[in-house]
């Protein structure tokens, strides 16, 4: 009847060239319980996912003069093994419906307001629970015996 549950941690992938903003989002990220990795390159993301398999990417428009667009794509429309949700950030262009054409599921202006950001991530992936223990009828029984 009484389980204790905790919440499983949302798996979130920063990718910005920017350092001190990656550092910046990645504390307050894990301050909120996320599971967060970084990267400041589209190779080293990619490397990243191939063993973290992030729920969110938090990912630049231009990454060192790489068009970020392009990794959405891949992860929106190619042949990726999981689903994941892609927000996309820029200082520049924030069109939301030119974002959308390559697959991402929004649109932020930098600066960022990481308040609002917490709160975009939380949106797009709903909260999951994980039993992290018996029951308390389970336990009785098993005293029982």
């Amino acid at each position: 009847m009484c389980a204790a549950y905790a919440e499983v941690p949302k798996r979130v992938l920063i990718i910005d060239d920017d350092i001190d903003l990656l550092m910046l989002l990645e504390r307050r990220l894990l301050k909120e319980g996320f599971a967060v990795e970084s990267a400041a390159s589209l190779p080293e993301a990619e490397e990243i996912m191939s063993f973290f398999e992030p729920q969110v990417v938090v990912l630049d428009l231009n990454v060192n003069g790489e068009d970020g667009r392009k990794l959405c794509w891949k992860l929106k429309k190619g042949d990726h093994p999981y689903p994941v949700k892609v927000i996309m950030m820029s200082g520049y262009d924030c069109n939301l419906s030119r974002a959308a054409l390559f697959g991402a599921d929004d649109m932020l202006a930098k600066p960022l307001h990481t308040e609002f950001l917490v709160h975009r991530i939380n949106e797009l992936v709903p909260a999951q629970e994980r039993s992290s223990g018996s029951s308390f009828s389970e336990m009785r029984a098993e005293h029982e015996e």
